[in-house]
């Protein structure tokens, strides 16, 4: 995330900028001398579905009246038909053009087609152009001879040549020597200037729609130690560190069934800084050697992660603690150290040692002897240890890990320095984790998560090995009545002779067998339809995105059993994996060789292994609007291409899963973790809130979010990934240095990971793409080792929306303006919870602003600079008072904007928008900015806006037009719906009330009806309306919105009188939770908002995590609304109780009688 708030109108606002008239540039000329102003000559090559140029004039507005010529060579590729707009100056809508219509050349001079002459010109041939007026007669020639003439009439016209302007018709081919006189040329002057065709060889054509540039700038980060009077300040003192109990279990642990003997996890860690070690690698990995001084380490875990543990320093969660911690921490290695009892079963196998996530490089040692190295926080370290491991006796594993080797230096936010630069140095280092340098959503790690981060395992197998299978899928689409299941079972012969091997595979009731002999080496066995009918499944359970269907997973078995001569065999091997029955497909315009763009859906899995779309930096084009990858020359008669009729959405991409639209609706994931503590226990709620949220997408930004964990918890809960590799914004941080390093990363990822079915698009960049080198190996990685997934160069642009904004903006302008398209970075301010902020910021420090907001990111500068959410607060609720009225005024508006941000997309879905993602949903810190929860699974305005916004069936008021929408995101109709819409004023008079019947078509938004509210608003300033959707089952959504007639008037929900609320619970126990059902009813005269519930133990603390199905609500006099809240039945202390507060709402609490 960095870069600068832009939307679709940039072509339109670059016309009106250069349309703008300076006093200071000398006017033109309208002289008819030999020494008359002359501008040019223009060059250009333009594409058919490219853009036009403009090009702004060194001179004032060109007058309505006086002599002036236009003149050019032009070589169509071909006649458009209607009028296409050759060159020429001003306004492509006002302005004097030359042109063609219907194949003849025209003049326009502003007021639509003056003049008109000749035969038709031919594609493909250089014709010459000339148009001349004296003041009072137009005459137009063609290859030097008059074919039309006419009266004069003229606009003055604002100095900026085009050339082939997008307006209507597209003008394709090549522009040469375009000028612009203010002189009238005579007929022998026109006849004179059509002499000579151009050599084209011999000019340097200007592209119009240029392809994608390469890296030009780039910023390092705090360069010099930040200045001390600028650092954060505090009014406490560091919290005194607390160790936690120290781990317990096995040092290698046996994984899978009882009795399994094939797979362990090898656990009982100690750690050391590598400079207070006396010995070499040899001698540290041998029995007997001294480790009482070491640290009990936390693995898997970062090197801080088990500093914090073991109490030698502070939470840097909390206040500004961080600062407590020091930077020489990513300054220096560290030895990793362990003993374990390999079994003696292991005797005769082939051991397999893996490191499934170490950061940043290490040096591996098992009992004396040095195993290997690694580099790159995402590639797996693997050694095969046969011959080395001692089975039945004790084993000493050594790791010596080095922190990424350019850090940087960390840029501490505070009110007086800023926000900071985004990350810096690291990026140097490519595959690691380069926010953990800093970046504006959380201060820098002082180790830069340095570590064995994820977990080391043992596997112990035959003389053959299973790798990294592959399972595709294929659907006849649209048919889902079957699905061709196809497995590519790599394998490896671990002996030196010839091995026959049966390869077995299992999932559901389907299981298939395959004998072969392997050479010595590397193999793959293929398992397909063709050879095993079985694999083609009847009546598939399929993996849909959350909201269309459940999200099914079918584990596989794959086992190796080598055979003898009597036919006998033993398991060599056994490997169980996941995978989703599921087909992605992607909507997109593409340019083609002839240089149209044209829509397209490309469907990967239909040509596994063939690249249909270039996404190098040659085959991306700018053009009207945004930029486009290329078909691959000859791909539009590829099986994975099908051209579309319907563009509405062109350039944007449209997500397709098992031929079914998704609007993609998310947020970005910056990491999961600031200090990477990343077990399933920790990361589940978070993927469940966001469930909850009714989202079904989320981005691994910068893959800073690639372990085994993230991956399985998306697929389990539907959550789409788009995958970023490591790379960050272009032009701005640097590129990686090391490219075989990043493309090593890369390729172990996508094989580890692309049985995943929430994976559904690769992107080589955050906001830029990567150099060409990186990039096309990517491209070629991605093709050739999935080869069922898009990959995009770049995250936003390329067939997507501009990055931002990432301030507060009017909640209107999300409908009309903001994010359209396919938006991957949205975001606005979110200040958590007063309970999480709390949590977070030592008492001292909460109110008034201080220096421990700023390092809790509530920015005062940069992207996200929070003036201008905190300017709006003031003008439409007054200032806050104190630190509740603050964050009582914060739910409120962040409520409003996250729901305007998904119902704006929905006002305009499959028309002007399919896909809107947030930055971000997750916090990978206690921050104040940007998210939807807390990084204590707190849930505060912004996620219940979201929900609200993005429900199965939903019913909105769109803005600024009022007109009500029923938006149907299920892959069901729903029909006969009741719609009743109330309007009040603050004072609880009813304005209107009226109801009707409604339909929701499948996957639409449809308009149903508008509400006149301008009398009402002129009346009273401000009014609730509340909209409720049911079927006959009753309440299916139900919405509140406060308009108001101008910004100020939203200050009359100050005036609203305070109103008892009734709280009633029930509850039940559902497995491992306790589920409260929970009635509000609104027993006063006046409406109560924001109504927000508060989950409690006994003594008054949050009992996190929960789900609650709906908060922050509204309710007019009589409202009654139900909802439910889980929780884990475990965490709960004494008897829980629901707490009530809200914007207007006299305070309440109720005690929850659990069964």
């Amino acid at each position: 995330m960095h870069g600068i708030d832009k939307t679709n109108a940039v072509r339109r606002l670059l016309w009106a900028s250069l349309m703008v008239s300076t006093a200071w540039i000398a006017p033109l000329s309208a002289s008819a001398s030999d020494s008359a102003v002359s501008y040019g000559p223009y060059n250009a090559a333009i594409l058919a579905g490219g853009d036009g140029l403009a090009k702004p004039l060194a001179g004032a507005s060109l007058p309505a009246g006086g002599p002036w010529t236009l003149s050019t060579w032009f070589q169509a590729d071909e006649i458009a038909p209607g009028t296409v707009l050759i060159a020429g100056v001003g306004d492509p809508a006002q302005g004097r053009y030359l042109a063609l219509s219907g194949g003849k050349l025209a003049l326009r001079t502003g007021a639509g087609e003056a003049i008109t002459g000749g035969t038709a010109v031919k594609a493909g041939i250089w014709h010459h152009a000339l148009a001349s007026i004296d003041g009072k007669t137009a005459r137009l020639f063609l290859d030097g001879a008059e074919v039309a003439h006419g009266p004069a009439a003229q606009n003055a016209v604002a100095p900026v040549v085009g050339l082939a302007p997008r307006a209507g018709g597209a003008f394709a081919g090549r522009i040469a020597g375009f000028t612009v006189t203010a002189k009238a040329l005579s007929a022998d002057e026109a006849k004179s200037a059509a002499q000579g065709k151009p050599d084209a060889s011999l000019i340097n054509f200007e592209a119009a729609s240029p392809t994608w540039p390469v890296q030009v700038k780039q910023m390092m980060g705090q360069v010099t130690p930040q200045d001390a009077w600028t650092l954060p300040k505090s009014n406490a003192a560091f919290s005194k560190p607390v160790a936690k109990p120290l781990p317990t279990g096995p040092a290698l642990k046996a994984d899978g069934p009882p009795g399994s003997d094939n797979n362990w996890t090898v656990g009982g860690w100690r750690l050391a800084e590598a400079p207070t070690v006396r010995g070499d690698g040899a001698r540290i990995s041998q029995p007997g050697f001294d480790t009482g001084s070491w640290y009990v380490a936390t693995v898997p875990g970062t090197v801080l992660t088990t500093l914090v543990d073991r109490g030698v320093y502070p939470d840097p969660d909390h206040g500004l603690d961080n600062l407590a911690i020091p930077e020489s921490l990513n300054k220096q290695d560290y030895w990793y150290r362990t003993e374990f009892d390999a079994p003696a079963t292991l005797a005769g196998r082939h051991p397999l040692l893996t490191f499934k996530g170490i950061n940043y490089a290490a040096e591996v040692w098992l009992n004396g002897e040095r195993l290997g190295g690694v580099r790159g926080a995402f590639i797996r370290g693997q050694f095969d240890v046969t011959g080395r491991l001692r089975p039945g006796q004790k084993n000493v594993l050594a790791v010596r890990i080095s922190p990424p080797p350019h850090p940087g230096l960390p840029h501490e936010q505070s009110i007086a320095a800023g926000v900071g630069e985004n990350g810096g140095m690291q990026a140097l280092d490519g595959p690691t984790f380069i926010a953990s340098e800093g970046w504006d959503w959380i201060p820098a790690v002082r180790d830069r998560n340095t570590g064995l981060w994820q977990e080391v395992t043992l596997t112990a197998t035959g003389p053959v090995r299973i790798g990294d299978s592959q399972v595709v899928t294929k659907l006849p689409l649209p048919d889902t009545s079957k699905a061709d299941v196809t497995i590519t079972v790599p394998v490896e012969n671990l002996t030196n002779q010839p091995v026959q091997a049966e390869i077995r595979a299992g999932f559901d009731d389907v299981t298939v067998a395959k004998t072969v002999t392997l050479a010595p080496g590397s193999g793959s066995v293929t398992l397909s339809p063709a050879e095993f009918p079985q694999l083609s499944v009847k009546n598939p359970k399929l993996w849909w995105p959350n909201g269309l269907g459940e999200p099914a997973l079918h584990g596989l078995t794959l086992t190796a059993v080598v055979t003898d001569a009597q036919g006998g065999g033993a398991k060599s091997d056994e490997k169980h994996t996941r995978f989703g029955i599921r087909e992605v497909s992607y909507e997109l315009s593409l340019m083609d060789s002839g240089g149209h763009v044209r829509r397209v859906e490309i469907d990967p899995t239909l040509a596994p292994g063939q690249q249909v779309v270039d996404g190098s930096h040659t085959g991306i084009h700018k053009i009207a609007g945004g930029w486009v990858s290329s078909l691959v020359p000859g791909a539009e008669k590829s099986p994975a291409v099908k051209p579309l009729e319907e563009s509405s959405l062109a350039p944007y991409m449209v997500l397709k899963v098992n031929g079914v639209r998704v609007p993609a609706r998310g947020g970005s994931w910056g990491t999961d973790d600031w200090r990477k503590r990343v077990s399933r226990e920790r990361l589940e709620p978070f993927f469940r809130l966001h469930r909850e949220a009714h989202v079904n997408i989320i981005r691994n930004w910068v893959g800073q979010n690639t372990e085994d964990v993230f991956f399985d918890l998306a697929d389990e809960y539907g959550l789409m990934v788009l995958n970023d590799f490591w790379e960050s914004t272009q032009d701005y941080n640097i590129e990686a240095q090391d490219v075989p390093l990043f493309l090593d990363n890369a390729a172990d990822v996508i094989r580890r990971y692309r049985n995943h079915p929430s994976i559904v698009l690769w992107f080589g960049r955050n906001e830029g793409v990567p150099q060409p080198v990186l990039n096309e190996g990517l491209e070629k990685l991605v093709t050739t080792l999935d080869g069922t997934r898009y990959y995009s160069g770049s995250s936003n642009r390329v067939n997507l929306q501009d990055s931002g904004p990432y301030d507060y903006r009017d909640p209107s302008l999300y409908f009309t303006k903001l994010s359209r398209g396919f938006a991957v970075e949205v975001g606005t301010p979110s200040f958590p919870t007063l309970e999480a902020f709390e949590a977070a910021v030592p008492e001292a420090d909460r109110w008034p602003l201080s220096d421990n907001w700023a390092y809790h990111d509530w920015h005062q500068s940069g992207n996200g600079d929070t003036h201008g959410f905190m300017a709006a607060m003031d003008r439409k609720l007054g200032a806050a008072t104190s630190l509740a009225d603050f964050e009582r005024k914060a739910q409120l508006m962040n409520y409003e904007s996250h729901r305007a941000i998904f119902e704006g997309m929905n006002a305009g879905l499959w028309t002007v928008n399919s896909g809107r993602l947030l930055w971000m949903t997750q916090p990978a810190w206690p921050s104040t900015n940007w998210q939807i929860m807390s990084h204590d699974y707190d849930t505060h305005g912004a996620f219940y806006g979201v929900q609200k916004a993005a429900e199965p069936l939903h019913v909105q008021l769109n803005a600024p037009d009022d007109a009500v929408a029923v938006v149907n995101n299920t892959r069901t109709a729903a029909k006969g719906l009741s719609l009743r819409a109330r309007v009040l004023t603050v004072d609880g008079k009813t304005v209107s009330d009226r109801s009707q019947k409604v339909d929701a078509p499948v996957d639409a938004a449809t308009v149903v009806t508008t509400l006149d509210l301008a009398a009402a608003l002129q009346a009273n300033g401000l009014v609730l309306v509340e909209l409720e959707l049911a079927d006959a089952k009753g309440t299916v959504s139900q919405n509140v919105y406060w308009r108001v007639a101008d910004e100020a008037s939203t200050r009359h929900l100050n005036d609203l009188a305070p109103q008892p609320v009734t709280v009633t619970t029930t509850a039940e126990r559902a497995g491992d939770e306790i589920k409260v059902h929970v009635t509000l009813t609104n027993t006063g005269t006046g409406a109560a908002l924001m109504n927000k519930l508060t989950l409690q133990n006994a003594d008054g603390s949050r009992l996190l995590p929960a789900y609650a199905s709906d908060n922050y609500i509204s309710l007019l006099p009589g409202d009654r609304r139900e909802l439910t809240i889980a929780y884990p039945a475990a965490l709960a202390q004494g008897r829980p109780k629901v707490a009530l507060r809200g914007w207007n709402t006299q305070p309440a609490t109720a005690v929850v009688a659990v069964p």
